[in-house]
């Protein structure tokens, strides 16, 4: 993140300067007072204002007397509702809020010293959040936030930490917006909290599956009624056809048009979306505009179809969360859907961890974790891991990082989905019977598979010529105590740094991912045929003379028979 400063040039002091002099005065003017908050300079604003408006006789002799009642309405009560009342700045209504938010941290913190001995028990659910220590690293590098942003938004998480049922709560990011911006934060569910949002799920489900079946039978029953009915209209229509058959013959021939073409097109199967706590949706966001004077909004979780239309379209967040989003494609939700599909897309590309921090469990086969690792399986802390040092941790091959997050297939999910079953059945390879030949099979759609979790930032590809990753080091005065870092090409705003056992990624951006060239939204689809092309309403071609004459010679009639009379006999014979 770049910071311009206006500098101003001071001029010497044999040298007289009037508006250098004239900023100086007016900088001490508006110097607040240690008691009252007020500044002489607006003061004086509001006692100009007030002479300009009544226009007295003697304003010289008044000037104090306007002064002071000035001062007087600015802090009196509303009891008197025939003057003004003094309307406190914004500034006023955000200090009560974080003053409020200071407070509720601190009688949190009074409880968790109570139950010490609970906190040691479940130590993982309520572990005090240090924002501090993440931006003292990160400020060595030139990235990160503001202190003052970094501790409200440290008071605002601890809060949220205790108000919702989650645990292993951690800073996301942010994301630039106009005109608001948002703060993300991500964490888990609660076992007990999980358990129970996924038994709604099912209901709902199961209501709408039981709502979708009885909608089909209905339409085959109504369908079923139309034909009887046009059954029945057409055998009673039949004798009145023969009857008037003769009298449509005698009037002339009936014009008979082709049938009104039926559409053949079949939306393709929607593919289900991934539970609560797999896949795409293991984690839980929640954002807000402003840390310590909004509330944190969870958002919902994020459908494959939300992850496909968001890599066709562009945008920029607004900061309301019930934006309409109108694109092409249209995108199937408003603002908050499309942020959430943003953060899925960039937490699968961008959550990168030093090689040899996670493990799958720590089992010793390594084919057990070469099959854990295909599957998605879950990564835990290696309590051996041993930490690299800095010139491997800054070397331009990358592989010493990899990546601890599920790839995103092209479904938009990371588990591949058969279309073929109709269900939301999965197919992982797993089943009886499961070959390749079955899979290469024409008719069959082929199973897609990503690449397995920890794979090397070595193996990324080159995207439209630009190395996906950049690692650089904090100092080179002292490399022992220096801190690396690298960040993200494709995605910009996305860092991560690693100082011996310390590690942690962020994405500070507007969202979107690197285009070499400029965006252009995908055209439209091309208009479906009407008609099938055929010979019915193909166009004749006109023929050539040379046909014609052909065609006129070849149909010509016989010649007429000759006569035979008495001298055609004798000439015979």
């Amino acid at each position: 993140m770049a910071y311009s400063y206006n500098i101003e040039e001071v001029p010497p002091d044999d040298m007289p300067c009037v508006e250098h002099d004239i900023r100086r005065a007016k900088k001490f003017l508006q110097k607040h007072s240690p008691e009252s908050g007020d500044s002489l300079y607006d003061h004086l604003i509001e006692v100009l204002a007030k002479i300009l408006a009544e226009k007295p006789r003697n304003a010289a002799d008044i000037f104090e007397e306007y002064s002071r009642k000035v001062k007087e309405e600015r802090f009196k009560t509303g009891t008197n509702h025939l003057r003004d009342l003094h309307v406190p700045p914004a500034q006023y209504e955000n200090a009560k809020k974080l003053i409020k938010l200071f407070k509720d941290v601190q009688q949190i913190d009074e409880e968790d010293q109570g139950g010490l001995e609970e906190e040691e028990e479940d130590e993982g659910k309520k572990k005090k959040l240090n924002m501090l220590d993440l931006l003292f690293y990160f400020e060595q590098t030139d990235v990160g936030l503001p202190r003052g942003e970094m501790v409200v938004l440290n008071l605002s998480l601890r809060k949220l930490l205790v108000n919702a049922r989650i645990e292993n709560i951690r800073f996301w990011g942010k994301i630039f917006g106009n005109p608001k911006n948002y703060y993300v934060v991500e964490a888990d569910l609660q076992a007990e909290e999980l358990d129970k949002r996924l038994e709604k799920l099912t209901a709902e489900d199961e209501k709408k599956r039981q709502a979708e079946q009885v909608k089909a039978e209905e339409v085959v029953r109504a369908a079923q009624e139309a034909a009887a009915r046009a059954e029945r209209e057409a055998t009673e229509d039949a004798g009145e056809e023969e009857t008037e058959k003769e009298e449509k013959e005698e009037e002339g021939l009936k014009l008979v048009f082709p049938p009104l073409p039926t559409s053949s097109w079949k939306p393709p199967p929607e593919v289900p979306r991934e539970n609560i706590g797999t896949g795409v949706n293991t984690k839980v966001y929640f954002v807000c505009n402003e840390p310590g004077l909004d509330k944190w909004i969870e958002l919902p979780p994020v459908t494959p179809q939300q992850i496909l239309i968001g890599r066709q379209i562009v945008r920029c967040c607004t900061g309301n969360l019930d934006t309409p989003i109108h694109t092409f494609p249209p995108f199937p939700g408003t603002e908050r859907n499309y942020l959430r599909a943003q953060i899925a897309r960039i937490s699968a590309a961008t959550l990168v961890s030093p090689i040899g921090f996670f493990t799958f469990g720590g089992e010793d086969e390594e084919e057990e974790l070469t099959e854990e690792a295909e599957e998605g399986g879950t990564l835990s802390e290696n309590p051996h891991y041993d930490p690299l040092p800095i010139k491997d941790l800054v070397d331009p091959s990358m592989s010493n990082w990899c990546h601890h997050a599920q790839y995103i297939l092209k479904q938009g999910r990371t588990v591949w989905w058969d279309p073929g079953k109709g269900d939301d059945e999965v197919d992982v390879g797993e089943e009886e019977g499961f070959d390749e030949e079955e899979e290469e099979q024409p008719g069959k759609s082929q199973k897609e598979v990503g690449p397995p979790l920890l794979t090397p930032l070595s193996e990324d590809a080159i995207v439209d010529k630009i190395i996906p990753w950049t690692a650089t080091q904090s100092s080179r005065v002292m490399p022992e105590l220096s801190v690396a870092l690298i960040k993200s090409n494709i995605w910009p705003g996305a860092f991560a740094f690693a100082c011996g056992r310390r590690f942690a990624n962020v994405y500070i951006g507007w969202g979107h991912k690197y285009n070499a060239y400029n965006y252009s939204p995908p055209s439209m689809p091309p208009v479906q045929d009407e008609y099938k092309i055929g010979p019915e309403i193909m166009e004749i071609q006109d023929p050539t003379f040379e046909q014609e004459e052909a065609y006129r010679i070849a149909h010509l009639p016989p010649p007429p028979p000759i006569a035979m009379g008495k001298n055609n006999i004798n000439s015979i014979f």
